[in-house]
């Protein structure tokens, strides 16, 4: 008899239970987009944020190019995709490397980040329309109630630019996958190598009217700062991108979107591993809720919403 938490029910009401090799591959992939935040605070350490990010984009657009060749999709989805390339490629990564540059304890930012989901769904509804559960909003609330838990803790609280900052990244998140939407027949080289490309120029005029010492940092390099910034462009971006993209042409998104919930889980405790943090009480309660929250959002939003009953007509009164 499978685990019972290694399947889902689809839309349909039937039950798909996720292989065991496909259930080792998504706990990689979220080990390595847990990885994101530890990796990308060491590289930040050394590089100005808005350079790191640069690079990464550079490195990205690099191994890509060969696979999609700058070639567009169809006129239709160009304005989705650039969308997609401005709020992911721009907004996602500089404001998350500012925030690891701006904060001293990494693993709050990565609870920080749990609020692409309800900003997602938030989104969904005001701008497409989508339907929305009670137990979505109630979920959703709690989110952001498990932030303000987080965000009030003394030490965190020092740290609310940062805070604030992935907060912002989130949000273009969310933003991005409403943009993501439309493009679900486009290639993920092709999405990834554009949002690569397109980003490159933006984030080095940011970098180059904000920041300093970019030539000094690449100069003094290390191995670690090398691999950080590979690491981030390659095993993450890249990789991690494309694997769980091959996921979802085995299961619905509903057998997926579950397994997201491990990535923070992953990412604090690579972040205390790394850097010996030792959060408080509030901040792991908090995290406790935002993660719950989450998981509780992924759940509902997965299943349709029934439809609205028709009003009686006259006839049938």
């Amino acid at each position: 008899m499978p685990n019972r938490h290694n399947f889902y029910r689809s839309r349909a009401g039937s039950v798909h239970v996720m292989q065991p090799r496909h259930l080792f591959a998504v706990l990689i992939i979220m080990m390595l987009f847990g990885s994101a935040y530890p990796a990308g605070k060491l590289g930040v350490e050394h590089f100005p944020p808005f350079f790191f990010s640069a690079l990464r984009s550079i490195v990205l657009a690099a191994v890509l190019l060969p696979f999609f060749r700058l070639r567009l999709p169809e006129a239709a989805q160009r304005p989705a995709l650039w969308g997609f390339c401005l709020s992911m490629g721009v907004g996602v990564y500089a404001s998350m490397y500012l925030a690891l540059q701006l904060t001293s304890a990494v693993a709050p930012m990565v609870i920080g980040t749990q609020l692409s989901v309800p900003f997602a769904v938030l989104l969904g509804w005001l701008s497409l329309g989508e339907r929305v559960r009670f137990a979505t909003l109630a979920a959703i609330a709690s989110a952001f109630a498990g932030i303000v838990i987080v965000a009030f803790e003394p030490a965190v609280f020092q740290d609310i630019g940062a805070l604030a900052a992935i907060g912002v990244s989130a949000f273009f998140y969310a933003l991005a996958t409403t943009f993501a939407r439309s493009l679900r027949t486009v290639s993920p080289f092709a999405i990834n190598g554009w949002m690569a490309v397109t980003a490159i120029v933006p984030l080095l005029a940011l970098s180059l009217a904000t920041e300093s010492g970019q030539v000094a940092a690449i100069l003094s390099a290390g191995a670690l700062e090398w691999s950080m910034l590979l690491h981030s462009a390659i095993a993450i971006s890249l990789v991690a991108h494309v694997w769980m993209f091959s996921l979802y042409r085995h299961y619905p998104v509903a057998t997926v979107i579950p397994y997201y919930v491990l990535m923070p889980i992953f990412g604090i405790l690579m972040s205390l591993a790394i850097f010996a943090e030792q959060p408080s009480l509030q901040v792991l309660l908090g995290g406790a809720v935002v993660i719950a929250s989450t998981y509780a959002v992924n759940r509902t939003t997965a299943r349709p919403v029934p439809a609205a009953r028709p009003a009686p007509s006259a006839a049938s009164q």
